[in-house]
């Protein structure tokens, strides 16, 4: 199936934000790539947005793009997420279970 060229740029951004998350320091790497999932995949944010809200996507698009032009910077080393994001994170298995 073909993707439009907005669905490409949302796929390039999402996999360019994933690579970023895993160069972090192993610390605080699940924190990064959980806050990539949730803010592409929750309903209350790009997951919940429709197709065909064009202006909307575009939006998010640019402010995600400034979010990881200050990531690729390298003096981010670690970042916030709420009691949400976690309960979120292990409700979709996305977190990795303690040893």
């Amino acid at each position: 199936m073909a993707h439009s060229g907005l669905q490409r740029e949302v796929l390039h951004l999402y996999r360019r934000s994933l690579r970023n998350a895993y160069s972090k320091p192993p610390a605080t790497r699940d924190k990064f790539v959980l806050y990539v999932h949730y803010n592409f995949r929750h309903s209350s944010k790009g997951g919940g947005v429709s197709k065909r809200d064009v202006s909307t996507i575009e939006y998010l698009i640019r402010s995600w793009r400034k979010t990881l032009e200050m990531w690729e910077t390298g003096a981010l080393r670690d970042c916030w997420v709420t009691k949400d994001m976690w309960e979120w994170g292990q409700s979709q298995k996305l977190l990795r279970q303690p040893r």
